[in-house]
C-alpha cells in the first residue's frame, strides 16, 4: 500500500492532544482562496511512500509520544483523498492515539470508515451554507454537511475548527449559523476559532503561483464570541 505524502512533521502541538507527529497527505478537492498549504493540493506532487515507511518514521518517536499523551494526526491537503492508505498506516501502529483533520469533503463510505477508526476528529467547518462553500472553496458542500450530521451522532469525539476569514465568514451571523449547525452533538469536545494567517500567501510565489484571496487580508478577522 502506497500513498502520497508532502510532509511528516514531528512534535506538533496544535493538531490534537499532546505532542504529535502529523502526516500531511497530498491532494485536496477544495480550492479555498486562503489555502495555507497550496503545496498539498495536487495529488501527483507528493512523495510516494509505503505505509510501512510512514509507520517507521512515526515509530522513531512513538515511545515519547505515548508517554506524553500524544499521538499521530493525519492532515493535508485533504487526508480523506487517501482513505485506504490512512487505515493501512493505522493498522501498523495499533497502540497509538490517532486523530484526523478533515474538511469532511469525502464519500460517505470513506468518511465513516476512516473517522470511525479515529480517536479524535478535527472537523473543519468553513461555512454554514452551500453558497459560501461554492464561492470560496469551489465545491458543492452537500457531502460535507451530510458527513457532519453523521459525525454528530457517531459517538466519535470531535473538535470543530472554524477558520475565521476577514469579511468572508467571521460575522456574528455566520458564527451563529455555524453554532446551529453543530448543535445537538454530545461528542463535540470543543470549538476552535482559527484566525486567518497572513503568512499564507508567501508560499504561492515559491510555487510560481499568484496569491489572490479575494478579500482584504490586512483586516483583522473578528474572533469574538458573543
Amino acid at each position: 500500500m502506497t500513498g502520497r505524502v508532502f510532509e511528516i512533521r514531528e512534535f506538533c502541538v496544535h493538531d490534537g492532544p499532546g505532542p504529535r507527529t502529523t502526516v500531511f497527505l497530498q491532494g485536496c478537492p477544495l480550492r479555498c482562496t486562503w489555502c495555507h498549504n497550496p503545496e498539498g493540493q495536487e495529488v501527483g506532487d507528493g512523495r510516494e511512500m509505503t505505509a510501512e515507511e510512514v509507520a517507521a518514521e512515526i515509530l522513531r518517536t512513538a515511545d515519547f509520544l505515548e508517554s506524553a499523551g500524544g499521538g499521530v494526526t493525519f492532515s493535508g491537503g485533504e487526508p480523506l483523498c487517501q482513505p485506504d492508505f490512512i487505515l493501512a498506516v493505522k493498522g501498523l501502529l495499533p497502540r497509538m492515539h490517532f486523530a484526523i483533520e478533515t474538511s469532511g469533503y469525502a464519500a460517505a463510505e470513506d468518511y465513516r470508515r476512516v473517522v470511525g477508526a479515529m480517536d479524535l476528529v478535527l472537523q473543519d467547518v468553513k461555512f454554514p451554507d452551500l453558497a459560501g462553500y461554492r464561492k470560496w472553496t469551489g465545491v458543492d458542500a452537500a457531502p460535507i454537511f451530510a458527513n457532519i450530521e453523521w459525525l454528530k451522532g457517531s459517538g466519535v469525539p470531535f473538535v470543530a475548527r472554524l477558520p475565521m476569514i476577514p469579511g468572508v465568514n467571521d460575522s456574528a451571523e455566520s458564527k451563529a449559523a455555524m453554532a446551529r449547525l453543530l448543535d445537538g452533538a454530545p461528542n463535540l469536545r470543543g470549538i476552535e476559532l482559527l484566525p486567518y494567517n497572513r503568512l499564507a500567501g508567501a508560499k504561492y510565489a515559491r510555487l510560481g503561483r499568484t496569491y489572490a484571496p479575494g478579500f482584504d487580508e490586512t483586516v483583522k478577522p473578528n474572533c469574538e464570541l458573543v
